[in-house]
């Protein structure tokens, strides 16, 4: 009766060794992902792909230029190179006023140009499900849309850093 049991049991123990052997199909949906750093603006979460980012750092000085447009904060310097400042909350919203609480540059690189957006916040690196990226809404900021590659359902905006290169008025050389 004993060895009735161990053959009861091994054969159990194969069939679960099977089941649990098998891909999930929710998981292999979700093994697409898209690495992302998230960052806070205005109060919102926006994310650059990991790829377009060349270092995250906190801004010590920042080097005024007069005569440039209101969007670019001025030169900030990192290891020796020294890389234009924008401020996206100006970027986005011509007429924002007073000073913004951002201690943060993303350095990006976007079309053989590199350049530090200025950001209030890091939260860090983290994976989206490419499953889950939705085109920008129809009602989303005018002024943001064009830039956006995509929204999560949760809210969180991918922008997309070589469409700023290519946007009139927005200046990024700076001098080395």
């Amino acid at each position: 009766m004993k060895e009735n049991w161990e053959e009861v049991e091994k054969t159990v123990l194969k069939r679960r060794a099977a089941e649990l052997a098998k891909p999930l199909d929710d998981q292999a949906e979700i093994t697409e992902v898209l690495p992302v750093l998230e960052f806070v603006l205005m109060g919102m979460r926006y994310s650059v792909i990991l790829d377009k980012i060349e270092a995250v750092t906190r801004i010590g000085e920042i080097i005024s230029i007069p005569l440039t447009p209101r969007h670019i904060s001025g030169i900030i310097r990192r290891r020796g190179v020294s890389f234009t400042l924008v401020s996206l909350r100006h970027f986005f919203n011509r007429n924002a006023e007073g000073l913004a609480d951002a201690d943060f540059a993303v350095i990006v690189s976007a079309k053989g140009k590199k350049f530090a957006l200025q950001v209030e916040d890091i939260e860090g690196v983290i994976h989206v499900p490419k499953a889950g990226l939705l085109p920008a809404p129809d009602n989303f900021d005018a002024a943001q849309a064009p830039y956006v590659s995509a929204v999560t359902t949760d809210g969180l905006v991918v922008l997309d850093v070589d469409r700023f290169v290519e946007a009139k008025g927005f200046s990024m050389d700076s001098p080395t």
